[in-house]
């Protein structure tokens, strides 16, 4: 196993939504053509000459796509990022993403040149249709803004003086992946000086695909390469076939460095896992290829990386290569929405902070552009349920500001007209029907985001979407918690089944505290009001629910922990929910049957409960089933079930088999929130709250959490007389220790508890 440190400091190239330099982008001023060249799953090379002729103050190129682009200047690719301009829904809107590229201009002859492949719009995406689901062909539009220093002004946008010619990218799609053929290479093209008299007129959107409704700036993090994996080992277990292990799952593409001869085509086959014999493991991938393909031109070392496509893998299976490739041959570059990293944790045991490591490398590699379910198969998609019960954590990993603020319009834009939140964002023609746990994104993302960083921008813009939906889930009959309730359960539990109907009854109740909170802290007093008394009616249908003839009906782990961690109970009730949870750990031997809805739920239940030394066996569990037990295994991110690959068993069902899922890594909200202790006092951590478990399970544990206010630390000890707990804090905190609780100013400070 290799470990790779992320940079944890502001991000090099943030993202705008104001263009660069104040320059604002929005559909009323977008005046450039759509264009492509022939049709074809390729990437055509489009190109623009024009001239400078006077000295430039500053020049600003935005791109955008109906599918996936990438923006040269002069021989030279324009900024840094990948696979912009994102995903979304295109019928609605699509981004536009700014570049300064006033130093890549020069006097004289300047060439803007330009390649478009299907990416979402136009191939595969997802496992419910055919390829094309947005339309049929990519389309590029671009502008390039010139100030000159004398204060006039001119811009270069796509249109039908444009010329494309096919190139060597013969075939890129973001779940088969990308060929590419070197020898159809033209060398030159982008730069001053070429020929293009050979080269055609492009084609101009004109009827045949719908243009967006609206053309904006990008708002969230772009894509870019965080990081590099060099090969760890290389095995030939068949003759001509070499698998790479890069000794970590990853999101991203290859570099591939040859020295072959021309007409050599070397096939490269992505995997998270190997075969019995040692050759990569795909059967998990269902439809989706994940092999890139290179055709060498001869000559000398060649390098060569995919620009269209991105896979889920840890292992790269070579075929085609003449002789014994060496390690260089094959490095994994890491592409991930450029977010800054906010969070680090360690504790005594090296096998929870390897399960650390694990969460964070699945949250790496699901968020590219919009938070995904996984990067590898043929789905890759936005679900909404997988998105709400990983957000708590996300939030402590990174600051995911402007991703969530782009995925809300994804979200918002999916929405169905009688308010109902959709499985999916963006939208992919399954608009669900409020699914318990997964509909609620809409609510508790929000409600989230407002807490941890204190901004109610991230609520006020869709409140009356939020009221909406709220009118739809507390209707009788509603699909949601009626009767007749339909969604997706505790999805993956094990062997543990709890009522649809209950799950929805405990988040319609959860709802409505946070829609309580936050009409109150937006000044809407009569929707606070109408949201309490909503809360309180939902409390007791849940109650009605859960129990029968005044004993607990639905005793299943997630079940109580819905009830506990999200304070549906009180007196005599709860201590029946604490009871009956307690009994269900001892009946599974302290082991969780919870699935993607209880395991967030399961250690704050536990917790809050008092018995925090439960929640702490939980995480150090190691028998199947547990988070330890993937571990011990060889994961290195997190399973999407909890029998992905079983001793007994080997791999587990093909049809639904993920080895890059974070929703069971949902427990990180609990490591950092109680065992390391870190909690908001009051949103956006103007005040602290430090609770944590001390446990004789663990010699110390130390985190930090670099917060809108600054950083949070926290470390604690176990010594003969109890414990000691050091905090670091910006800001006033409210430390709980067993002798009570201790406020306390900005700064350092140093704790004892004796036992």
């Amino acid at each position: 196993m290799i470990d790779v440190e992320m940079d944890r400091g502001v991000m090099a190239h943030p993202a705008s939504t104001s263009g660069v330099d104040g320059h604002d982008v929005g559909s009323h001023g977008w005046n450039a053509d759509w264009i492509r060249k022939g049709w074809s799953s390729g990437a055509p090379l489009l190109r623009k000459g024009f001239s400078i002729e006077k000295p430039v103050r500053q020049a600003v190129l935005r791109g955008s796509a109906l599918g996936v682009y990438e923006l040269r200047l002069n021989g030279e690719k324009a900024g840094d990022t990948f696979l912009q301009p994102g995903w979304t829904d295109y019928r609605k809107r699509v981004y536009v993403f700014p570049v300064d590229v006033t130093a890549q201009l020069r006097d004289g002859e300047n060439v803007l040149g330009g390649l478009v492949a299907p990416g979402w719009y136009a191939g595969y995406c997802g496992p419910f249709g055919d390829k094309g689901y947005y339309g049929h062909d990519s389309w590029l539009s671009v502008e390039l803004a010139i100030e000159y220093a004398d204060g006039t002004s001119e811009t270069i946008r796509s249109d039908s003086s444009w010329k494309g010619m096919p190139g060597p990218i013969l075939s890129a799609d973001l779940l088969m992946g990308e060929t590419y053929d070197a020898r159809k290479e033209i060398p030159g093209w982008d730069m001053p000086g070429f020929n293009d008299a050979g080269w055609r007129p492009v084609r101009v959107l004109d009827g045949e695909e719908t243009a967006p409704g609206k053309i904006e700036p990008y708002p969230g993090n772009p894509v870019r390469c965080i990081a590099e994996l060099p090969a760890q080992s290389v095995a030939e277990p068949k003759p001509g076939v070499h698998v790479f292990n890069l000794g970590q799952n990853m999101v991203g593409v290859v570099r591939l460095k040859v020295d072959v001869p021309a007409g050599t085509e070397i096939v490269l086959k992505h995997g998270e896992m190997l075969n019995a014999d040692g050759t990569v493991y795909t059967e998990n991938l269902r439809s989706a290829k994940a092999i890139d393909r290179y055709i060498a031109k001869g000559g000398g070392e060649e390098t060569w990386q995919p620009r269209f496509t991105f896979h889920g893998f840890q292992y790269v299976e070579v075929s085609g290569f003449p002789g014994n490739p060496s390690l260089e041959t094959v490095t994994g570059l890491v592409w991930m929405s450029d977010l800054k990293e906010t969070a680090s944790f360690e504790c005594s045991n090296p096998k929870v902070n390897r399960l650390f490591k694990n969460i964070q490398w699945g949250f790496r590699g699901n968020y590219i552009d919009i938070p995904t379910d996984c990067p590898q198969r043929d789905e890759r998609l936005g679900w909404t349920g997988d998105t709400q019960m990983f957000i708590r954590s996300a939030s402590y990993l990174t600051d995911i500001r402007p991703f969530y603020k782009k995925w809300l319009v994804d979200l918002h834009d999916a929405q169905r007209e009688d308010g109902g939140y959709p499985d999916m964002a963006p939208f992919m023609g399954r608009m669900g029907s409020a699914s318990a746990a997964w509909g609620d994104a809409g609510i508790i993302c929000p409600h989230v985001l407002w807490q941890a960083y204190g901004d109610l921008d991230f609520v006020r813009p869709w409140w009356a979407h939020m009221k909406k939906y709220m009118e739809l889930i507390c209707t009788d009959g509603n699909r949601h918690n009626g009767p007749d309730a339909v969604s997706y359960g505790d999805w993956l539990h094990f062997n543990s089944i709890t009522p649809t109907r209950l799950i929805g009854l405990a988040y319609r109740a959860y709802d409505a505290r946070l829609m309580t909170e936050m009409a109150a802290a937006l000044g809407e007093t009569d929707d606070a009001l109408l949201f309490a008394k909503e809360a309180q009616q939902s409390r007791a249908l849940f109650r009605d629910a859960f129990f029968k003839d005044g004993e607990v009906a639905v005793k299943t782990q997630t079940a109580c922990a819905l009830a506990i961690a999200m304070e549906l109970l009180s007196g005599a009730d709860l201590d029946q929910a604490q009871a009956c949870l307690l009994q269900c750990l001892e009946k599974h031997n302290g082991y969780l049957t919870t699935g993607f809805v209880g395991t967030g739920y399961l250690c704050p239940a536990l917790t809050k409960a008092g018995r925090c030394d439960l929640a702490v066996q939980l995480l150090l569990n190691e028998a199947y089933p547990s988070w330890l037990y993937e571990v011990n295994n060889g994961a290195t991110t997190i399973w999407e079930r909890w029998n992905s690959w079983t001793e007994e068993a080997g791999f587990g069902d093909v049809g639904m088999n993920s080895f890059n899922h974070y929703a069971f890594g949902a427990v990180c909200e609990w490591m950092f929130g109680s065992l390391a202790g870190i909690q908001p006092g009051s949103p956006g951590f103007q005040t602290v709250k430090i609770a944590p478990c001390f446990t004789d399970r663990l010699d110390f544990v130390k985190a930090s959490y670099d917060s809108i206010q600054g950083r949070v630390a926290v470390e604690w000890r176990k010594t003969l007389e109890g414990f000691e707990l050091d905090l670091e804090t910006p800001v006033p905190a409210e430390v709980w220790l067993k002798s009570g609780v201790k406020t306390v100013g900005k700064g350092v400070h140093h704790f004892k508890e004796i036992k």
